[in-house]
């Protein structure tokens, strides 16, 4: 047999093995429906913050970053249904950094006209310098969610850089896409829910009073669906904002 030959009778043989191992751990996650519907509510408050808020207040630019940000929670979510454990953490650390970057830019627009050219780069760090100054978050940075933010994005780019607590891999068991490990769902759970929550609190921070009084009743009861209750009266005290 041919090299070429060999390549693609292994090739075939590659496809079927993936897709029936996918096939067998979508089934065995599909009894976390909890779990996932938990994650797709806060995943749909994204799209309220843009549809009922967002596109009517920032510039198409720096929307656009929150659109992505939507993009990649999702992705995140759909990829930790098929048991890619690393990837879906990866994808939440992207999240958090567009969703960080939708806020600086949208009170950049020339540091924004110079990203789209390539001249202008934003680090995760400098996002975060500017946020913890900015006036309408400094006075209540412990209400905004930053703190736990910035742990977040460290303990995500352990996925990213291949951490070993991070690794799909072992190298007595070789390559591995998928998995149904339920501790791995209940780490990403973890990670999923606290950076989801906080930068839902980080955007009620900045745009507290478009939710105040009985305005946007659609975006503040989806918003008491995805922050933590025990946050709702500390909300609705500091912020003048009822959430649910």
């Amino acid at each position: 047999m041919s090299l070429a030959a060999e390549l693609e009778s292994n090739f075939d043989r590659f496809a079927a093995r993936f897709e029936s191992e996918l096939a067998s751990v979508r089934t065995t996650l599909s009894s976390q429906r909890e779990i996932f519907l938990r994650s797709y509510t806060r995943i749909a408050s994204l799209n309220a913050w843009r549809e009922q808020l967002l596109k009517s207040q920032i510039s198409k630019g720096s929307l656009a970053f929150f659109l992505e940000a939507q993009n990649d929670a999702l992705t995140s979510h759909v990829l930790a249904r098929f048991g890619a454990w690393r990837a879906a953490n990866q994808m939440l650390r992207s999240f958090i950094e567009n969703s960080l970057e939708c806020v600086f830019f949208k009170d950049h627009p020339i540091e924004l006209r110079q990203w789209e050219t390539g001249v202008f780069k934003l680090s995760f760090a400098e996002a975060i310098t500017y946020l913890k100054s900015h006036p309408d978050i400094k006075p209540f940075y412990q209400m905004s969610g930053l703190t736990v933010l910035q742990r977040e994005y460290a303990t995500l780019c352990k996925a990213v850089h291949g951490a070993a607590s991070f690794r799909m891999t072992h190298l007595s068991i070789g390559t591995k896409l998928w998995s149904a490990d339920i501790p791995d769902l209940g780490r990403w759970r973890t990670r999923e829910k606290a950076s989801l929550e906080h930068v839902n609190c980080l955007y009620v921070t900045l745009f507290r009073e478009q939710l105040q009084g009985a305005r946007l009743p659609g975006l503040r009861q989806i918003l008491g669906l995805a922050i933590a209750p025990s946050k709702h009266t500390e909300i609705k005290k500091k912020f003048s904002v009822v959430l649910g």
